[in-house]
C-alpha cells in the first residue's frame, strides 16, 4: 500500500462517517424545527443532503483527494502493512470514534434526564419527544459503532472484496492520473 493508497482509505472511512452523521443531522433539524426554533423546512434537508455529496465524492474519488494530499510516489514506494489489516484496524478505531464520540454522550445525557424526570414523579412518556428521539439516535450509532468494532475483519472483507491479505489496497491501474 502506498501512501496515497491510505490517504484513500481515509477518506472512505470518513466518508462512511459522514453518512452516518447525515442521519444525525437531520434529527436535529427535525427536532430544532418541532420545537419552533426553526422555521425553514428546507434545511431539515439540506443539511443531511449536504453530508451525503460529501460522502459520495470521497467514496467514489478517494484517489484524487488523495494524490492532491500527498505528493506523489512511485507505485514502488510501498509501505509495509498489508492492505486487509489496515482496514480492519481503520474499522476498529472508526468504530470506537463513534461509540466514544457519538453514541455515549447521547446515552448518557438522555440516561441522565431520564433519572431526574423518574426522581420528579413525571413518568418517561412525559418528557419532550425529542428526547426519546435522541436516544434512538445514540442506540443506532451504538449499534453501528460495536458492528464496526466487532466485525470489523467482515467489514474490511466487504470494502476489499478481492484483496487477499498482503496485495494492496488499489491495483496499480486504478490510480488516477490528474
Amino acid at each position: 500500500m502506498t501512501p496515497q493508497q491510505a490517504v484513500g482509505l481515509a477518506a472512505r472511512l470518513f466518508a462512511i462517517w459522514l453518512a452516518l452523521g447525515s442521519f444525525q443531522s437531520w434529527a436535529v433539524a427535525r427536532a430544532l424545527r418541532s420545537q419552533g426554533v426553526m422555521e425553514a423546512t428546507w434545511v431539515q434537508w439540506s443539511v443531511p443532503a449536504l453530508y451525503w455529496v460529501g460522502a459520495v465524492v470521497l467514496w467514489f474519488f478517494p484517489m484524487s483527494i488523495a494524490h492532491r494530499l500527498v505528493p506523489r510516489t512511485k507505485f514502488e514506494d510501498r509501505m509495509a502493512l498489508p492492505a486487509q489489516q489496515a482496514v480492519v484496524v481503520a474499522c476498529v478505531v472508526l468504530g470506537l470514534v463513534v461509540v466514544l464520540a457519538r453514541a455515549l454522550p447521547m446515552l448518557s445525557s438522555y440516561v441522565a434526564l431520564a433519572a431526574v424526570w423518574i426522581a420528579s414523579g413525571a413518568p418517561l412518556s412525559a418528557m419532550d419527544g425529542t428526547r426519546h428521539v435522541e436516544l434512538f439516535a445514540g442506540l443506532v450509532q451504538l449499534v453501528v459503532g460495536l458492528a464496526f468494532v466487532f466485525r470489523a475483519s467482515a467489514i474490511a472483507a466487504r470494502i476489499l472484496p478481492s484483496a487477499p491479505t498482503g496485495e494492496s489496497l488499489f491495483p496499480a491501474t486504478s490510480i488516477v492520473a490528474d
